[in-house]
Formats: structure tokens, sequence, C-alpha cells
């Protein structure tokens, strides 16, 4: 489903992707963990030309990107295969909730306004948040506004789901809210890819997890592989520095 060969990406003179390799099947989720300012939320904006690559291939499906030679047509139709999940959110202000969500389903799939506004509607009703479709971003809380941010894209019904550390700006009881959406998202069989600092949240939803430090994928593996048999110090030290038990239970 996701294949990524020897990506390679630099600004100026800094290495912040090396030789970045990694794989998933269809369903599976990958959870990317590792210290701030190693790589990993660079590697996940790759996956949709956020950040774009000097160097390698990524194919999701069966479409596959070379990074040195592609067209404006290739950089849209491998963008068009997944939706980022911000940690900010990224929601229009000026924008009503409901039309928050069908701005990309009218002007990026070229929906008609009902049509648009009847897949939102379904959408906000699955997480109960239709009775919130008129109000503005600002009326609403931080967990309230990220459920809007994974429904957005959800709304889009991409091959991949990219989530970049989706509960870094939420208070606890958010958190919890937002971890147990995206758990159940996961179980319905959607393919995802997630940043995340939450270890005791990648531990019980990813189907593997990769370590980044550097720009480098030093351990990749299931979760039991990676956070309870390591005998890395480098992957220990990480683990003992991070909050292990979390908010996730």
């Amino acid at each position: 489903m996701i294949t990524v060969n020897n990506l390679k990406l630099k600004y100026n003179s800094n290495s912040v992707l090396n030789d970045v390799s990694f794989s998933q099947r269809k369903g599976e989720v990958t959870a990317i963990i590792g210290p701030s300012g190693s790589g990993k939320t660079t590697l996940l904006r790759s996956l949709n030309l956020l950040a774009t690559p000097w160097s390698g291939t990524i194919t999701i499906d069966d479409f596959q990107f070379n990074t040195q030679q592609h067209s404006k047509k290739d950089i849209k139709q491998l963008r068009n295969k997944s939706a980022m999940v911000f940690q900010n959110y990224n929601l229009f202000k000026n924008k009503t909730i409901l039309e928050n969500i069908t701005e990309g389903l009218i002007y990026g799939q070229n929906y008609d306004k009902a049509k648009a506004e009847e897949i939102a509607l379904s959408y906000l009703k699955k997480v109960n948040m239709l009775e919130h479709k008129h109000k503005y971003p600002i009326q609403l809380s931080g967990g309230q506004s990220q459920r809007v941010g994974i429904v957005r894209a959800l709304a889009l019904n991409p091959d991949v789901l990219l989530l970049d550390e989706p509960t870094s700006a939420l208070d606890p009881e958010s958190i919890q809210s937002v971890l147990s959406l995206i758990k159940s998202i996961a179980e319905e069989g959607m393919t995802m890819v997630l940043v995340t600092h939450e270890i005791n949240f990648a531990k019980a939803i990813a189907d593997q997890i990769l370590f980044i430090d550097n720009g480098e994928i030093l351990h990749r593996g299931s979760p039991e592989e990676v956070l309870e048999h390591t005998h890395s110090e480098r992957l220990n030290r990480f683990l003992n520095r991070v909050e292990v038990e979390g908010v996730y239970k």
C-alpha cells in the first residue's frame, strides 16, 4: 500500500531525511516516534509533498512518485491519495465548521454544494458534532477543533490518513477523546501514518513503529519489538525521557 524508498531531503547543508525507507500494507497503522527535530514530521509531510525530498520514491497504492522526475499532474495525483490532520487544526477561522469541511470537497474534488454538505453532515453526525455545524472555530474547544480537523480529512475519502502530533496542543481530557476517535477510525480499516509523542497510544494502535533520529530510521518493528524488547541504548534513553504512561489508557 505504502512504499517509501531512499528518501533524502536537505535544507541548505542540513540533512533532514537521510536515505529513509519503509513500507506498510493497506489497513495498517504506522506510528513514527522520535525526539524533537529528528525528522519525523518532515517524513510525514513528505508523503503528500508538503515537504519535497530531492531523492527517492514514494508509492501509495498503485501510483509511484519519483521525487527527481515528476510533473504537476504527478504531484496532484500523489496528494489526492492522502489527507493531513495538523497538530494546530488549521481550520479557516472565518468559515463555519460546516464550511470548513465542504471547502475541500467543493474546490478540491468538484462536488456541488448540496452533495458536499450531505457528506460533511454525515461525518459530523458520526462524531457527535452535528450541533456545532454553524459555529466558528473560535467557539470550539481544542478537542472539538481537532475532531473537526479529523472529520475534514476523512470527508475527502483518502487512501491514507496522515496525522501530525494530533494531540500536542490539547488538554488531557481532550487528548483522550481525540485518541479514542483515532482508534475507532483505525479499527474501521483506515490506513494511517501517525507522528505522536503518546507512546502508550502508539503501542495500542500501531502495527509498526518507526523510531527516527537525525533523519534516519534507527529502529522499525512491531510495538513489542521496538518498545519492549529493544536493547538499543539510544532508543531506551528516548523512551525514558518521554512520559511513557501518557494520557491514553
